[in-house]
């Protein structure tokens, strides 16, 4: 029985149409490892905001946003010489990431840590939430493994109400971490944030961010929290 011919008509825009598919395949393929590359750069290059001086009343404030954006700080935790060093949209292994690279130059009295928000609202269990933690306090240079820390507790936010359960269970592991940690104090800003067990009038329209009267107790929740760590004040500054 004889074989049909392939018609060479039929044929062309069919390795057309294939040729055209793989080039397709091939650019998705290069703009999303182009993407990816982008985000594990920008990931790559995050560092603390720089300090030009410390001295022995120096805090560093390090965490996400809600350090980033506290814009009245050195106002509001005098007369400590606080320094902004939160950096936004961080989570906690970029911090970690950035504090193993910082500089040994200088060398605060004391860290103030709000970290892990982001971590949890992005996916992030508790429990891994903790172990970057965990990784946070072991990367520390040895110009900084001596220097007390304050971390601060998860804040209740209107705009991440559903994460509550997970941030309080971050909250309850890491006070187990500071309770056996020497150089550590923990404080949690809920209850002067909370009203009737529900977040207060003190954060902006985005549900997340603190406004003025939200920093306002977040100051004075931290500022009682550095005595037992033996920070001492500014005498300068008043």
């Amino acid at each position: 029985m004889p074989q049909a011919t392939p018609d060479p008509h039929r044929a062309a825009p069919m390795k057309t149409a294939g040729k055209l598919g793989v080039a397709v395949l091939v650019f998705l393929t290069i703009m999303s490892g182009a993407v990816l590359f982008q985000r594990w750069q920008a990931r790559a290059v995050m560092v603390l905001p720089g300090v030009e001086t410390s001295t022995r009343c120096s805090i560093w404030f390090i965490g996400s946003s809600t350090i980033h954006k506290w814009r009245t700080l050195r106002a509001d935790m005098r007369p400590w010489d606080a320094h902004n060093r939160g950096i936004d949209g961080a989570r906690i292994p970029d911090l970690t990431n950035a504090l193993g690279h910082e500089p040994p130059a200088h060398r605060p009295a004391a860290i103030v840590l709000y970290a892990g928000e982001n971590d949890i609202a992005r996916g992030s269990s508790s429990e891994k939430t903790i172990a970057a933690l965990k990784d946070f306090l072991a990367v520390r240079t040895p110009a900084l493994r001596s220097v007390p820390i304050l971390l601060i507790g998860m804040k209740p936010s209107p705009g991440r109400w559903a994460n509550r359960p997970e941030q309080l269970a971050f909250n309850r592991m890491a006070r187990d971490i500071v309770a056996s940690t020497p150089g550590m104090a923990f404080v949690d800003p809920a209850p002067m944030l909370l009203v009737s067990q529900r977040p207060g009038p003190f954060y902006v329209a985005d549900g997340i961010h603190l406004n003025a009267a939200g920093y306002a107790r977040l100051a004075a929740v931290i500022r009682p929290a550095l005595q037992p760590l033996h920070v001492p004040p500014c005498p300068t500054m008043d």
